[in-house]
């Protein structure tokens, strides 16, 4: 076994933690089940016998086992399956979540390389295929061989020959390297393409409006049924290329299937099997080959969990921000930014930036598009490490080199958009849960957003997907009002006038620089009425 291999079945074995008994568990009451399905078979043969004897003394009792057989195997199999199903939904989510956890926690590095469609996909498809092979696929493809195996080999008991037939005419081509080969092509060219589809989807969806008003609708329709159109193909061809290995394999069962009729009603025709283990070679060739059957569709299943897995294991392999615990920093007094300098691969957009803040002396931080300012805003929050020099945080004592814990000192208002889902009361709430009403009344006049309590149903207003429902400058507002509602020693904002006229922006940094008093506040901004209201303007070129 390769390297590969046994590490994907490490992995695999990693995510059945917790849920081990229950698979256990499954496992042993369908080998119960298939005890019982045997004993029906043997209980029902034995039936027919004492039917066609003249004395029957035996039958009620026979009829009873056989009664009692079937009906117990329906019970363990109604449970089981009530068990597998509950495990499966269990795993499933703990996998999805493990998988979101890891995509919060990448560095910026592994972020940018990664389409959110295309993780949504893996999330939800890939995910769903890899739990449904670990919690009952593969379960039940080692149940059917156990069947299968139990089953031959009680008709060999009864009939070796017949037996021999039957594993003769089974279509081994589905077990040979061209089958497993193509099916994986197919599976892996139509994994991706569906990616694809959903990252076409998510931006056709997000940028809808903004789709429509530059009137780019026919060439992002003409994109998406492009995609769906080679998903389509990409299945056609596996549905025939599987339809056809179906059509084979249930060609030779049904032969199968005739020649065990045709061989029994000789047999009995010449008195050597009664009627009973005729009905017995029925019942078994059925219980061979169905599971036969079984098994063919489990490998197309296995190719698709295969991709699927590798799938989920690239996305969760990323690097991530290792874990820090938070170090909240009292009585700061002082950032220090050191010969700062950092790179996107061989781009250089920060070269030896040397910036000292002091609290209650706001800084503001200007430079033309692309020339590092949201960069420096990602460094200054931990989120990007500098290719050299150093960022302090500094209080009465000592200075702190700056790490992911210290970002719970910062309150942080990035540039855009970036409000969720619910109510204005849910998006302030989320930065402070135990805030009161005076703190929420505080917070919205700090920013500006004192226009909430004129909307229909106030603070309680649910706005849309990025605050759809609001204007770009109300919505901004209030992301500057959740950004206060934290109890943060620094202030970062990044260009948090530009979607607002000049008078409400002139009210908003007055009011921000007056309350940032005791406060490291940072400005990154376009905005020079902005800059000359701060106690020193940094120019980045």
């Amino acid at each position: 076994m390769n390297s590969t291999a046994l590490h994907q079945i490490n992995w695999v074995w990693s995510i059945t933690k917790g849920h081990r008994s229950a698979l256990l568990i499954y496992f042993l009451l369908e080998l119960a089940a298939i005890a019982l399905s045997l004993l029906f078979v043997l209980w029902s043969k034995r039936a027919v016998d004492i039917a066609m004897q003249t004395n029957a003394s035996d039958m009620k009792m026979v009829l009873i086992l056989v009664a009692t057989s079937l009906l117990f195997a329906l019970v363990i199999r109604g449970f089981s399956g009530w068990l597998s199903e509950r495990t499966t939904l269990k795993m499933g989510l703990r996998l999805q979540q493990q998988m979101i956890e890891v995509q919060m926690m990448s560095l910026w590095k592994v972020v940018k390389d990664w389409h959110s469609g295309d993780i949504q996909s893996r999330i939800h498809s890939d995910c769903n295929e890899v739990v449904s092979m670990v919690a009952y696929s593969g379960i039940s493809f080692l149940l059917t061989l156990i069947r299968l195996l139990a089953s031959f080999a009680f008709l060999w008991s009864m009939d070796p020959m017949l037996a021999f037939m039957i594993l003769a005419i089974t279509p081994l081509f589905l077990f040979s390297k061209v089958y497993f080969r193509r099916m994986r092509r197919l599976s892996r060219d139509v994994k991706q393409k569906e990616s694809d589809f959903w990252r076409i989807l998510q931006e056709n969806l997000r940028f809808r409006m903004v789709i429509r008003a530059m009137d780019l609708l026919s060439g992002r329709r003409e994109k998406q049924e492009n995609s769906q159109d080679l998903i389509y193909k990409l299945k056609s061809e596996q549905l025939n290329f599987a339809s056809f290995t179906q059509l084979a394999m249930k060609f030779t069962i049904n032969i199968g299937y005739l020649l065990t009729f045709i061989w029994g009603v000789y047999r009995l025709r010449a008195g050597e099997i009664s009627f009973g283990t005729m009905t017995a070679f029925l019942q078994l060739v059925g219980r061979i080959q169905t599971p036969i059957l079984t098994l063919s569709g489990f490998f197309s299943l296995f190719i698709r969990f295969r991709t699927s897995l590798e799938r989920i294991m690239e996305l969760m392999s990323g690097e991530r921000e290792p874990f820090v615990a938070p170090q909240k920093i009292r009585g700061l007094r002082t950032l220090y930014i050191d010969n700062l300098t950092f790179k996107y691969e061989d781009e250089k957009v920060i070269d030896g930036l040397t910036i000292k803040v002091k609290i209650g002396e706001p800084a503001a931080i200007i430079g033309s598009s692309g020339k590092g300012k949201t960069t420096l805003m990602r460094l200054l929050l931990a989120l990007l490490q500098p290719e050299n020099g150093w960022i302090w945080l500094a209080d009465y004592r000592q200075k702190y080199v700056l790490t992911a814990g210290h970002r719970v000192n910062f309150a942080y208002v990035p540039q855009g958009n970036t409000l969720f889902s619910g109510s204005i009361r849910e998006n302030l709430l989320i930065a402070n849960p135990q805030a009161d009403e005076e703190k929420l009344k505080y917070a919205l006049w700090l920013s500006c957003s004192e226009f909430v309590y004129h909307l229909p149903n106030g603070i309680d207003t649910v706005v849309g997907e990025s605050g759809h429902g609001l204007s770009e400058g109300q919505a901004q507002r209030i992301a500057i009002a959740r950004a206060m509602m934290r109890d943060c020693d620094i202030w970062l904002f990044d260009e948090i006038t530009s979607a607002l006229d000049k008078e409400t922006a002139g009210n908003l940094t007055g009011r921000l620089i007056k309350a940032g008093e005791d406060k490291l506040c940072i400005f990154v901004t376009h905005d020079f009425n902005l800059a000359e209201n701060c106690s020193q303007t940094i120019y980045i070129n």
